[in-house]
């Protein structure tokens, strides 16, 4: 820059004009390397057409929805209940915030397997019903909390965020407990137990239960398993946001924090297949799952306590939306080629058109080009 003709000053000094030009007009754009801005005058002009075209599909706008509808806010700080951007990290988030989640997650392992383990033998020993089709309707409880978390986390990235994902479902999930505890406690939901010993069971000579009980009973377990869809998906992913990913620890902090999640979930299932199995044995039935429910109603509570110290994330969209214009992009562009001056369309750009609005950049690598 300091020698040399006068032709690589002069493109030295038009591209530097190409590059201040670039900087104003784009804003938080992308700004390339500078083995790819020193280019000749007549590329630089073509660049510059080509960029100023896809300006026009980028509008520059950091803006991301709320939950629900309250308004607009922008980039990926952690924001609060309000969705507004949290000034003071110090005062949320952190090891204080997470414990309050970890109880949740807790509650939800020795509820599914509690059930799953103690459900079976209710439904033959008190409702009267074969073991394959009471073995068949606990599986249809263990594969509706599978499937239905593909639902929770879609709805928690792309809607309503994590937290309003766990608050709603987590409600669900208690009032299906509350359904099953008084299933068991009370005379009126189950068959008539007089007279049925345990060689009547197994001949099958039991008075079985009424079709609009086992309706109840299906209702209000398949309930349950449906809120399984918004803890499932969104606690441990709740409890990571918790954690501020700019701090030189925030890897040390990530690691420790799923060790405890883990080390939870163990104890909640532990939990189910002896001190639940054991309640079951000594109280009965109405205390065994009623103990479920109190443990999840407690771990709601503390939820909820929990709700000014924690930091949020919003929502960004429809993953399934992306995905598709992905495909789609794909299949059109397949044959196009590939030049330096397309290097912007690679990027993650910021702005109403872009597809996960306040995200981080994607980096460019030439693996799978």
């Amino acid at each position: 820059m300091f020698g040399g003709s006068k032709l690589e000053k002069s493109i030295d000094r038009r591209g530097f004009k190409f590059i201040f030009r670039e900087i104003r007009d784009m804003g938080s754009r992308e700004i390339k390397s500078p083995e790819d801005m020193l280019e000749t005058p007549a590329s630089l002009e073509e660049d510059g057409r080509s960029r100023k075209k896809l300006g026009m599909f980028f509008i520059e706008s950091d803006n991301r929805r709320t939950a629900f509808g309250r308004g607009y806010t922008g980039g990926t700080t952690p924001v609060d209940i309000h969705g507004k951007p949290i000034a003071d990290l110090s005062k949320t988030g952190g090891w204080i915030a997470a414990l309050f989640i970890f109880g949740n997650e807790m509650a939800e392992r020795m509820a599914y397997f509690g059930l799953s383990v103690n459900m079976v033998a209710f439904m033959f020993y008190v409702m009267h019903r074969p073991f394959s089709s009471s073995s068949n309707a606990v599986n249809n409880f263990l594969g509706i909390s599978q499937v239905s978390s593909v639902l929770g986390g879609f709805l928690a990235d792309a809607y309503l965020g994590r937290y309003w994902t766990i608050a709603i479902f987590t409600t669900i999930y208690l009032a299906g407990l509350i359904g099953i505890t008084l299933c068991a406690s009370m005379k009126i939901f189950v068959p008539n137990q007089d007279q049925c010993d345990q060689l009547s069971l197994l001949l099958g000579s039991c008075e079985p239960a009424k079709p609009w009980q086992m309706l109840y009973l299906y209702v209000v377990l398949y309930l349950t398993a449906f809120g399984a869809a918004g803890i499932r998906p969104c606690v441990s992913s709740f409890g990571a946001d918790q954690f501020d990913e700019r701090s030189k620890d925030y890897k040390t902090l990530l690691d420790r924090f799923f060790n405890f999640f883990y080390l939870c979930v163990t104890i909640g299932a532990i939990v189910a297949f002896t001190l639940v199995v054991y309640i079951q044995i000594e109280r009965g039935w109405g205390a065994a799952f009623g103990s479920l429910a109190i443990a999840m109603g407690v771990s709601n509570m503390l939820f909820f306590a929990g709700t000014p110290l924690y930091r949020h994330r919003l929502p960004g969209g429809s993953p399934l939306t992306r995905v598709a214009q992905v495909l789609v992009a794909a299949f059109k562009k397949q044959h196009v080629p590939f030049t330096k001056s397309e290097l912007v369309g690679l990027y993650e750009l910021p702005g109403r058109h872009s597809a996960i609005k306040g995200s981080g950049k994607i980096p460019h690598t030439d693996d799978f080009r």
